[in-house]
């Protein structure tokens, strides 16, 4: 193990039990100054995909240290995230980013685990840190092969969170925030617009990306957006033509403005587009009392509470669909 890495893994023994958790200056200094400067804790569970960019080694596990938390994660050995289910079909499929694979927490927390614990669901979790729209739609159709993997009257269920927004194209500082996957290379999915909807467009790196001019602020967010909903869109008719259903879930989120304002515009983006979508922010807004003990206070991932609150909403959610369809 590298020194960086023996120092991380020593400060989440120490740190998440102790009151130095609650300190911002103690939390900068100690681990967001490496993390940021140096580099983020070696996982070990990353390897280049030509396709998805990166995707997660089969068969692994891996410690994630934290100033807040120390997190354990197994990888299957079809590389999904354990979910304590094992079964070749499921039926709940879950695709996503480092919210729905369970980033900060260990196995047995994360949402999908406790839908097969708790609510007897067969779940499979397909999400991965760093994963946006794009990611999502090419595991449908290169990686997962519904037919087998998701029983016939199954679930996809595709997480989206804000955060997801700036990993739809070429935005230049999510390109450079995630160019550690392949330094020298591409590392990015993308997708264009054209007269005919989405082009494919490969993998790309910095000499890819973009950024708006100063004369058209704001492009590179509408583009995003667009490319999203198509994307979204796609990934609906990919699934429902094989007779399973897909629904998007917007997750409980932060309670900042510019988070909930995302939530709220996918959702309306959706409502008009036939994708089914579960918005889970309005129930958790009459509960405002728990927001902060659903969210790490500097990591910002979500914490096993939160994680509890989503698997129930989402058990509810898929039998209420389920029962409207068959009726």
């Amino acid at each position: 193990m590298r020194p960086l890495d023996m120092y991380y893994q020593a400060l989440s023994l120490i740190a998440p039990r102790s009151p130095l958790v609650r300190s911002r200056i103690l939390n900068e200094a100690l681990h967001g100054i490496p993390y940021t400067r140096l580099r983020k804790p070696h996982l070990g569970m990353f390897q280049p995909d030509s396709v998805l960019g990166w995707s997660h080694v089969e068969g692994t596990q891996a410690v994630h240290p934290s100033f807040e938390f120390r997190a354990r994660y197994k990888i299957d050995g079809s590389g999904r995230r354990e979910t304590g289910y094992s079964g070749k079909s499921s039926k709940v499929a879950i695709l996503g980013c480092s919210w729905a694979f369970g980033h900060g927490v260990n196995d047995d927390e994360t949402f999908a685990a406790r839908l097969f614990r708790d609510q007897s669901v067969p779940v499979h979790n397909y999400a991965c840190m760093g994963y946006g729209p794009a990611q999502a739609y090419l595991q449908l159709l290169h990686r997962v092969d519904l037919k087998q993997a998701v029983e016939s009257d199954g679930v996809v269920a595709y997480v989206w969170v804000p955060d997801q927004l700036m990993r739809a194209w070429r935005r230049l500082e999510w390109i450079v925030l995630n160019s550690w996957v392949n330094p020298h290379g591409p590392s990015h999915p993308v997708f264009d617009l054209d007269n005919q909807g989405l082009r494919h467009a490969g993998l790309v790196g910095r000499e890819g990306a973009t950024v708006d001019s100063p004369l058209l602020p704001g492009v590179v967010e509408r583009t995003e957006w667009r490319i999203t909903t198509l994307l979204i869109s796609a990934m609906h008719e990919l699934v429902t033509a094989t007779g399973r259903q897909f629904m998007v879930v917007v997750p409980p989120l932060p309670d900042r403005k510019q988070d909930q304002a995302a939530g709220q515009k996918l959702a309306a983006l959706l409502a008009g587009s036939g994708v089914p979508c579960i918005d889970m922010n309005h129930e958790v807004n009459l509960r405002r009392s728990d927001s902060g003990a659903m969210f790490y206070r500097f990591d910002e991932h979500p914490t096993a509470a939160w994680h509890a609150i989503v698997a129930d909403s989402l058990a509810k959610a898929i039998l209420e669909y389920t029962a409207a369809k068959e009726s």
